[in-house]
């Protein structure tokens, strides 16, 4: 899904949720012969490992004479047969309205998954594209795209089998906050965690601030509705500045559309880098991604935004970073490759960059008007 000639995803990012680790797993060849024979597609010339997304949910890229293929396995915990038939009705939605999906292949019985050995696999189109480049163009489509998603989601009649748990309030973070200094004392040592409680209890002020106003602004007020779950770049493929596929619907939830949107705006505007040189990441967030991406998403919405939506935003961002940062290091003890205290003291900087400007970001994704200034 992707034209590098490398195809191991080494971007850092976050989520989706944190329900994923670092443990990484493979498709043996028996079981990829296995399940390669419930489909028809023609002579099989090649097979590789494609190394993008979730290690938990391996994945290979087929070319045969039929075509490019992407087989996946869904990973433990994503794999409830109803939640998976659930998400292939979505796509199937989505494809009749015109909505950039891969495309799921149906087995030689008609289904849209083979189950062997206790797993889940799906077979997709591959689709050849590139990578959100950072530009404000690029932020836009995304916004336009996640507005389409909603609108045709927004009644589905189909009864939502999906995963639970939200970054908003979330009951599990006093507990993970209050354990995290035990966990990174497992893992490093005295020196490197200088500081680092210091670190743990502004992360935690910050993210009990953010869930209060985003509650006080009646956030249990908002209809509920299916949403994406993981709006990242990672799960969008581009062809110049159009999406031409969105990859993952693994992370479906019920939930107030503007927690994708938020979650969305946090993800494409982060300011990241190589995991080996995190100090050079940057402490704030791309401005103008964010107002590009939430001012297009208003500009399609059959149901413009909320005036208490927009200042939801971000207080949903700090709570989506806190969340999406500090379970995975709560479990591993690290963030991926980077070490978890390193990580931690990341998180600090940029919520410390983010907290003087919180009206700044509210003010830039109201609707635009004439010569409106830029982000600063």
């Amino acid at each position: 899904m992707g034209n590098e000639p490398d195809n191991i995803d080494r971007t850092p990012r976050l989520g989706p949720l944190s329900e994923d680790c670092i443990v990484e797993e493979e498709i043996s060849g028996r079981d990829l012969a296995i399940v390669l024979s419930r489909y028809d597609i023609g002579a099989v010339d090649q097979i590789s490992d494609y190394k993008r997304g979730s290690r938990r949910s391996p994945k290979m890229r087929i070319t045969s004479s039929m075509g490019e293929f992407l087989l996946k396995r869904r990973a433990s915990g994503h794999d409830e047969h109803s939640r998976v038939i659930f998400a292939h009705t979505v796509q199937a939605v989505l494809a009749e309205h015109r909505f950039p999906v891969a495309g799921l292949v149906s087995t030689t019985e008609g289904k849209t998954l083979v189950q062997h050995d206790g797993r889940v696999y799906e077979l997709f189109r591959f689709i050849t594209g590139k990578r959100f480049d950072k530009s404000n163009p690029a932020a836009s489509e995304a916004g336009r795209v996640l507005a389409h998603f909603h609108n045709i989601l927004m009644n589905l009649e189909d009864e939502p089998v999906v995963g639970i748990g939200t970054f908003h309030d979330s009951q599990q973070i006093p507990g993970v906050l209050g354990s995290l200094l035990t966990v990174l004392k497992t893992h490093e040592t005295e020196s490197e965690l200088d500081g680092i409680k210091d670190t743990i209890e502004y992360i935690r002020e910050q993210y009990e601030t953010s869930a209060k106003r985003v509650t006080d602004l009646e956030w249990s007020t908002l209809e509920p509705q299916l949403i994406h779950g993981d709006w990242h770049p990672g799960n969008m493929l581009y062809d110049d500045n159009e999406i031409i596929a969105v990859i993952d619907f693994d992370s479906l939830r019920v939930q107030p559309r503007i927690a994708d949107i938020a979650n969305g705006a946090l993800q494409f505007s982060m300011r990241m880098g190589n995991a080996e040189d995190i100090e050079s990441w940057g402490d704030g967030f791309r401005g103008h991604t964010i107002q590009s991406l939430i001012q297009t998403y208003d500009q399609f919405s059959q149901v413009p935004l909320f005036a208490s939506e927009r200042t939801m935003v971000p207080h949903l961002m700090v709570e989506a970073l806190v969340v999406e940062s500090v379970i995975p290091i709560w479990k591993t003890g690290s963030f991926g490759q980077v070490k978890g205290s390193a990580f931690l003291r990341l998180v600090e900087r940029k919520l410390k960059w983010l907290e003087p400007r919180m009206h700044r970001v509210t003010d830039v994704i109201q609707p635009p008007m004439s010569e409106e200034d830029s982000f600063s």
